[in-house]
């Protein structure tokens, strides 16, 4: 019998907040995942607002997660975000 992994509890707590936290800037999320037991992140940004530098992106991207990880107590503590920006 094949078993399927479980998420990390957290880890789709952590996702829904920061998609939602970033959508709320208008910055389109297309994918969040935890890596590493939480070590790091990998977050996939498919759209921003035109306005919004690839910096400041980035800065919003590391800020939610790391609000998110903390709030949710991910317990392992987090070392980076990967950040891949589409378009």
């Amino acid at each position: 019998m094949t078993t399927i992994p479980h998420a990390h509890p957290v880890e789709s707590l952590v996702r829904t907040n920061v998609v939602a936290a970033l959508g709320a800037r208008g910055v389109a999320v297309t994918s969040v995942e935890m890596l590493f037991d939480g070590q790091e992140w990998a977050v996939t940004v498919s759209s921003r607002p035109p306005g919004m530098s690839e910096t400041e992106v980035r800065v919003a991207v590391w800020t939610a997660v790391l609000n998110y990880t903390a709030v949710f107590d991910v317990p392992t503590h987090t070392e980076g975000v990967r950040i891949s920006i589409a378009g």
